[in-house]
């Protein structure tokens, strides 16, 4: 079995040759990196199950060294090639996160097919829509998560599927029960310029969308969240609290801890006490969180008891921005460093971390003006990586800090397109080979010059009251402090005269309630003009969430329609 297509030459060789000159490339598949660091420190930890796997999964929770695993890993591909998964065939793997989801990893982008993670909240709506875009060539589940069984639900939604259904159980027994197996698949090489994964887009704009990433795609994303976390050649100790599926999970922990060789400790799924209860058992060093789980750590007497024996040190957070109190405790008064991190599944990749923009305050907006030429980073991505605004309306590129546009960006990390069916789509290329990532910037200053870029929002989330752009993202960057609230978010409502408006829909904190009044006063505080403050608010028991955590704001009406607590002040 083969797919030709899923061979992506990269088109621009020159861009190709600079990558593997300034060591963002190399000829080595994700499969090369393990095994180097089994040859390097074969008795070293490689990867801790969480602590609750017999509960999920009813399997052993486990803890496996690099040789370990690496042994495991050829049993797995071996046992796949055996069932006839070969170079360019995808494979959707509907796992969680244990010790076989991570070695599933290896072991297929090893036989140099292509991994395709879906959440394990997914069913045939997600699995129909996957099926229809990528034609794989097999489904790995599991027969058991707090008692469903996905292979089986798979198995009989999908009757016609003409690939190989596995349970991932027998992939384990195998592992357990066979030595290693060093297959060479001699004449069907693997290259680092094959695609290793299609993740899938949140689907916040419509149908997920389909993201292949090659081997070197990855490696580059690993360098530079490695360079963002301060990881050097002192083996760490990181925490995945995400599930397998995306950018996040993969290129923000997986691969940095790849690249490290230290000790992956496998979290699932979030529970704020388990978590910090790892985070203090196992000597996590780095790891990911939202600002909502850095407030309830601080709240956590599971980590005010460690004091000073936590050896945490850096946290990276991406699904928004911190508040900037909230990043300076944690700084000022912890000595954790608090790296705001904005990144895609397409391969975006900006990291604000203190050597970059040492003051809080910026940090939590602003990030490097990456391949600005009159700079150089300390951050390897920073100056790999080019980019460019381009104006929503004109199609121009923008050089001055006066407007927003649109972020293109171009480099090592990027995608090859999305993928449907054996075929690219790079309709959201520029010519030159850009990226148009639909995100919002301003070009901004500090001491150095224009040297930053200060994020707005996304484009199809704006907000247009009366012909005026409101971005909802900054809006709820200068609510970040509001007292009372627990969670909140603004989005646009219809409106008859003006077209839309802002709403913002908060979940209250226990005995607090939050008035429009409240809400208008923070803001005028904040020095928010006022064309951009919320002129309705509703009070929400929740907030839309999709399967990567991601508010969806484009459901907040949904959620106001079945709270209908309203003030509009």
């Amino acid at each position: 079995m083969s797919n030709s297509n899923l061979h992506f030459q990269f088109i621009d060789q020159a861009a190709a040759q600079r990558y593997t000159q300034v060591g963002a490339w190399s000829d080595h598949i994700l499969y090369d990196y393990l095994a180097a660091h089994a040859d390097a420190h074969p008795d070293r930890e490689a990867i801790v199950d969480p602590p609750n796997t017999q509960t999920l999964f009813n399997l052993d929770a486990e803890r496996l060294t690099w040789q370990e695993l690496r042994v495991r890993v050829e049993v797995i591909a071996h046992e796949l090639l055996a069932q006839g998964i070969g170079h360019g065939d995808v494979v959707i793997v509907q796992l969680g996160n244990s010790w076989i989801a991570v070695a599933c990893l290896f072991a297929i982008t090893k036989l140099g097919a292509v991994v395709s993670p879906l959440s394990l909240q997914s069913r045939v709506a997600e699995l129909d829509h996957a099926l229809d875009a990528l034609e794989p060539t097999a489904y790995i589940g599991g027969t058991f998560f707090r008692g469903f069984n996905h292979a089986n639900y798979f198995r009989q939604s999908f009757p016609n599927f003409a690939g190989e259904i596995i349970e991932v159980e027998d992939l384990i027994n195998a592992s357990a029960q066979e030595r290693g197996h060093k297959e060479t698949l001699q004449g069907n090489p693997v290259s680092a310029d094959d695609i290793a994964t299609i993740c899938w887009t949140s689907g916040t704009e419509g149908k997920p969308k389909a993201v292949p990433r090659t081997h070197n795609n990855w490696r580059a994303s690993a360098l530079g969240v490695s360079d963002g976390f301060g990881m050097g050649d002192k083996p760490e100790r990181i925490m995945l609290p995400f599930p397998l599926i995306n950018t996040a999970a993969i290129g923000g922990v997986t691969m940095p801890w790849l690249n490290n060789g230290g000790t992956l400790v496998l979290h699932h799924p979030f529970d704020i006490d388990i978590f910090c209860r790892q985070v203090v058992d196992e000597r996590v060093s780095a790891t990911l969180a939202s600002p909502p789980v850095l407030q309830a750590m601080l709240s956590s007497d599971i980590i005010r008891q460690a004091g000073k024996a936590l050896n945490l040190k850096a946290v990276g957070c991406g699904s928004a921005a911190p508040s900037i109190p909230l990043l300076q405790h944690y700084e000022e008064q912890l000595g954790i460093s608090i790296i705001n991190m904005f990144g895609a599944n397409e391969g975006t990749l900006l990291c604000s971390d203190r050597t970059l923009i040492p003051d809080a305050e910026r940090r939590s907006s602003h990030f490097p003006r990456v391949g600005y030429a009159h700079v150089t980073w300390p951050n390897r991505a920073a100056n790999w990586l080019q980019s460019k605004l381009i104006d929503p309306v004109t199609g121009e590129e923008i050089d001055g800090d006066d407007s927003a546009g649109v972020l293109a960006v171009k480099g090592p990390s990027i995608f090859p397109g999305y993928y449907y069916r054996g075929q690219f789509n790079r309709s959201c290329f520029t010519a030159d080979g850009f990226y148009i990532t639909g995100d919002l910037f301003q070009i901004a200053k500090d001491d150095e010059g224009p040297r930053l870029l200060k994020v707005i929002g996304r484009q199809k989330e704006l907000v247009i009251r009366g012909g005026y752009n409101i971005s909802p993202l900054e809006v709820d960057l200068a609510l970040a402090d509001l007292p009372g609230a627990r969670e909140f978010a603004t989005a646009g409502i219809s409106d008859p005269v003006y077209g839309e408006r802002l709403c913002l829909y908060v979940v209250n904190e226990p005995g607090a309630k939050i008035s429009l009044q409240d809400v208008q006063t923070h803001l005028s505080r904040q020095g928010l003009a006022k064309t951009k403050w919320p002129e309705r608010l509703v009070s929400v028991t929740e907030l839309p969430r999709n399967a990567l955590n991601k508010v969806v704001r484009s459901r907040l009406k949904d959620a106001a329609l079945a709270d209908d607590v309203c003030d509009d002040g």
